[in-house]
Order: C-alpha cells, then structure tokens, then sequence
C-alpha cells in the first residue's frame, strides 16, 4: 500500500504525557516545554502516525526507553512525510520506531533560560525551528521544546523588562516637570525615540540656588537609559550645599570612564542660578545647545572647550557666567531637537525652532508648539532621536508662587 491510511477503527493509544514536575520556580527551561508528550521506541510506526493524525496540534513527541530515558525525537512534519513514501506505511504497519528517532541534544529543565538562550544562539539565528527534550534529575523525559519556543519566551521576558525600564526611567527623567521657587519657572520635557532614552535632565532647590542639567548620552535606548538612571542617582546623592559643581563633574567623569572605559561619555549642559541675583553659573561640556531669550531676541552664551564625560581622565571645568533678567529664559535642549529628519532626508531648521522660541513666552507653549511641529515637518518619516528641552524663566510676578 502507498501513501498514508486512514486510522483503522481500533488501535492501540500508544502516546503518552510526562508528569509534571513539582515546585517549578523562576526563569528556567521548563517554562517554555512545548510539547509533553512521549512514546516507547518499540511501538509500531503505523500507531504512531495515528497519534499524530489525531492530534494535529503536536509538532513532536520523545521516544523513550523503558526507564524513560530519552533516545530522541519524532517531528510531526518530518514523520509523516517519510510515512507517505511508497511501502513506507506498510513496513512500519509492524515495525517498531526507533530506526526513525532523530537524536537532539538535551538539557536539565533546571537550566536557566539565558543560559539556553547564550548556548542555542547560532541556532536561533539560523532561522530554522530545531527541536531539544528536558530532563528531570533522574534523566527521565521532562519535555521538549522548540528554539521558536524559547525566542518567544525571551521576546517575552524582554518586553516585561523593558516595561520595567521604561516604568523607572519615567519616575527619573518624567515626560514633563515644572518646578517654581521665588520668582523662577523651570520647565522641562523630554520624549525619548524609544520606550527608554539617553536624555536626561534634572533640577534641585539647593537653598539660595538651582541646580540643574540637561544632558545627552550617547546611543540610544536600554544602554543609555541605564546611565540616565545613573545620572539621577548621582545628582539626587550628591551635597551641592557642602561642594561644588566642580566637585560633582570631576566625580561623575570618573564614574563613567572607569565603569565604560570611553564608550559611552554624555555631554551636557550644567548650571546652577543665585535665585537672589539671577547670576548663572554654567558648565558646557561639549554640548553647546544654549540660548537665552530676551524678549523676542535670542542668545547664545560664549561656550567654553570642555570636553564630554566619560572620555578624558583629565577635563577642564571652565564656566561661564551669565545674569539673568526679568522675563528672560535661558534654554537648553538636545541635539535631538534640531537633527530630526524629514522624507527627504532634511534636518528640522533652527529658523523654524527661533521663531518658536520668539513667538511666546510660556515655557509650557514653546514645548507644545516645538513637538507639534517637528511632528509636522516629520510627517510619516519617524523621530530619529531622543528630545529632550528645558528652560528656566525670571518672571519677578512670581515671587509670591509657592511650590
């Protein structure tokens, strides 16, 4: 006979289903077994091809001995194709399985799923679905499981970390903060071109000062996040009433050169305001996106050369002073602002960004207006950097505001 039978009315049930295993906890392989299923490798291949005809949804079952240890695997596809073939049905009709078992390879069920997943790596990115069985302690069958099986499950697991991620940086760096001390606004927004960014920006009361940054790390998503989250810690723990800015940039350049040996530095803008006299002390180091407006006219603060953290062991902390007046606002954003790309490959032009930044005087509208239109001058090109803009405005019809 050719080809594939029908089942005959009454055949022997042969596939079987290992028992679970108890007290199963944590990220290991056993939670991505996608098929618990086995047969002995003496049953027939005619009752075998029977199981897989009922039961289509199984892609491959063990073939076991008679102490359950595993001998290897049937593939659904692969088994049923060889059972098509001329005379193949009729000589297993009575032939037991095992000259059709394919071996793999197997691992404790115990085995971390990172672990797995560094080991199985090249297989994963080969594209093509290869089959693995678990065992328990005793090495008897536990399951198998597909390398699909595991790259959804670390898909998974991705998605729920980068949730977690996105949850903290948000509590670091929020989508929006203002903060009113006396008779100064600081604004500030920030919206990375990914569930995480390396924008960061931050601001303090330290008492008869300000403090604040706006910073950029380089590259962008989970890598720069986790030195934003840094970034935070730093400032948050830090005594800017006992020591100096200076103190706090020599430290974190240090920090960010032994702990990423150069490759990944942040440059920044760091400014601390007397909220008495409106002086600001600021230190650029290797940003440059600075301006202060002054009615409808806008300036540009002389940059010093200093170079980014996390580079250089040694760095120049050179600042530059600058007084701040009624109703101005002094401005400092990412390059992200200005290098967003439109279809045809343009950058967002400064011109459209100035006149912006002319056209009101509320920190909370020159945001507003600033992400609408490089959304429109975007169009369905997506953003392709992070942004991030804060401002602190004089207004002396503040004094009276509190927090």
């Amino acid at each position: 006979m050719n080809g594939v039978l029908e089942p005959e009315s009454k055949v022997s049930l042969v596939l079987k289903k290992a028992p679970k295993l108890p007290n199963v906890f944590g990220e290991i392989a056993y939670k991505i077994v996608s098929s618990p299923y086995y047969v002995y490798y003496y049953e027939k291949g005619y009752d075998v091809l029977v199981e897989f005809q009922s039961n289509p949804e199984i892609h491959a079952i063990g073939v076991v001995d008679e102490k359950m240890r595993p001998l290897g695997i049937l593939i659904r596809d692969e088994f049923m194709a060889t059972m098509s073939r001329p005379f193949v049905l009729d000589i297993y009709r009575y032939r037991n399985i095992k000259s059709l078992v394919r071996e793999v390879k197997t691992y404790p069920y115990y085995l971390h799923i990172y672990s797995l997943y560094d080991e199985l790596g090249s297989v994963i990115l080969n594209k093509k679905t290869e089959f693995f069985v678990l065992v328990d302690e005793n090495g008897s069958f536990a399951g198998i499981f597909s390398s699909q099986d595991l790259l959804s499950y670390i898909y998974v697991m991705m998605k729920k970390d980068m949730t977690s991620a996105t949850e903290v940086q948000r509590n670091v760096v929020p989508e929006e903060y203002k903060f009113v001390t006396g008779n100064f606004v600081v604004f500030a927004a920030s919206k990375p071109t990914k569930e995480v960014g390396g924008d960061f920006y931050f601001v303090k009361d330290v008492g008869d000062k300000i403090i604040f940054t706006l910073c950029d790390v380089s590259g962008k998503g989970p890598s720069a996040s986790l030195i934003t989250t840094t970034l935070g810690g730093f400032f948050n723990a830090f005594n800017f009433v006992g020591e100096g800015y200076d103190n706090f940039l020599k430290r974190l350049n240090s920090y960010l050169l032994s702990s990423f040996q150069g490759e990944k530095y942040v440059t920044g803008v760091f400014g601390e305001i007397y909220k008495e006299s409106g002086e600001v002390n600021l230190w650029d180091m290797g940003h440059g996106y600075i301006l202060v407006k002054n009615g409808k006219d806008l300036n540009k603060p002389v940059s010093k050369s200093n170079k980014p953290l996390g580079i250089f062991e040694d760095i120049s902390l050179e600042s530059e002073k600058i007084y701040l007046k009624d109703k101005d606002i002094l401005i400092a954003f990412s390059d992200g602002v200005v290098e967003q790309r439109n279809s045809d490959g343009e950058f967002y032009p400064e011109k459209r960004f100035y006149s912006i930044l002319k056209g009101t005087n509320s920190p909370e509208l020159i945001k507003s207006a600033l992400w609408t239109d490089i959304k429109n001058f975007r169009g369905k090109y997506p953003q392709s950097d992070d942004m991030s803009i804060l401002m602190v405005q004089m207004d002396n019809d503040l004094k009276n505001v509190l927090l």
